[in-house]
């Protein structure tokens, strides 16, 4: 257990926000987060565990302590004919699990390639990309109960996975801290093709049947082309999540945007946040060091020394500009200290 005071969190957060934490704790085992929590009011608003903070903002210094969990081991811990079971470490960076998985010719996180953060922040919004989510492999999740300072484990089913969403953000709120993820990564996996132009790309490239690998390398190429690096350009990713409505919202749409993109689920539809920001007037929009990505308006980024304050007023500035178009309320995906 390694302790800094009043430490920079600019390379903690890929906003790259200059904030400072009051204390920085590095925890090194599942046994120090334990002595920690035990020694400690873990019911304090003031306690934030932190991983590769991809998806947060801050917006102001965090007075209190956060806790960065640095154990990434991973290892198979059982197989049968068609799947193996392999556990990450809650510390392990994300794309390095991918990493692994496809060079084992595993099938399961292969278009989840590129997301930032780390295994044990993945399961909380149940991250998802190009058809493929967290919750398709995730076998079993272990987790400290801050409540009652238990390790736990919950399967895939009781961990009530949605879209973005999961028990841990819910009925688990400030209660759990993720120790552990366990996948079950397939040995002859359908490979998911028809999201997005991975497909096409596919083609593109000459390749009519695919590999894990082939889909993981074209999940790559699509990113890099179409979206910011976080070590280049300050930003977490989709700011906003794609909202969901119902039929005669999109009724209503469709009748002045005839060609408005839309996915059917769950008895709802949902549209592409980033197509009711373009149609808002707002792709490539830039005021001061905060802007749109010119390729992906759902991506915020941070063009200089922003503060996260501006970064915030520019996202509710999106916000309204949309509900004003479309009378729809973008819900953000970052979370907001």
């Amino acid at each position: 257990m390694k302790l800094f005071e009043n430490y920079s969190l600019k390379n903690f957060n890929t906003f790259h926000i200059d904030v400072k934490a009051e204390k920085f704790i590095e925890i090194e085992s599942s046994a120090e987060l334990l002595e920690f929590v035990k020694n400690n009011d873990m019911n304090s608003k003031n306690i934030l565990v932190l991983g590769g903070g991809s998806n947060i903002l801050f917006t102001k210094d965090f007075d209190g302590t956060i806790l960065h969990l640095t154990f990434k081991d991973h290892q198979e811990i059982s197989e049968n004919d068609e799947s193996v079971i392999l556990e990450a470490d809650a510390g392990m960076n994300w794309d390095d699990l991918v990493k692994y998985s496809v060079e084992k010719n595993l099938g399961g996180i292969e278009n989840l390639a590129m997301i930032p953060g780390t295994v044990g922040a993945a399961p909380v919004q149940n991250i998802g990309a190009y058809g493929q989510e967290l919750k398709d492999s995730l076998f079993e999740v272990e987790y400290l109960d801050l409540s009652d300072q238990k390790f736990k484990t919950l399967s895939n089913e009781q961990c009530k996975f949605g879209y973005r969403d999961s028990i841990f953000k819910n009925a688990l709120k400030k209660k759990f801290i993720i120790t552990k993820v366990l996948f079950q990564l397939k040995k002859n996996p359908e490979l998911i093709l028809n999201y997005g132009n991975v497909l096409s790309e596919l083609k593109k490239e000459g390749i009519s049947n695919p590999t894990i690998k082939d889909v993981s390398n074209i999940v790559r190429k699509i990113r890099t082309e179409k979206l910011p690096d976080p070590n280049q350009i300050g930003n977490a990713g989709s700011f906003f999540k794609n909202p969901f409505i119902d039929e005669a919202t999109f009724q209503k749409i469709k009748n002045e945007f005839p060609d408005v993109p839309s996915f059917k689920q769950d008895g709802k539809i949902k549209i592409p946040a980033a197509w009711l920001i373009e149609k808002s007037g707002l792709k490539g929009f830039r005021k001061e060091n905060v802007g749109t990505y010119p390729k992906q308006p759902l991506v915020i980024v941070n063009y200089g020394n922003a503060t996260g304050k501006e970064i915030f007023d520019f996202a509710m500035l999106i916000r309204q500009t949309v509900k004003n178009k479309f009378n729809i309320e973008l819900e953000p995906e970052v979370n907001i200290i």
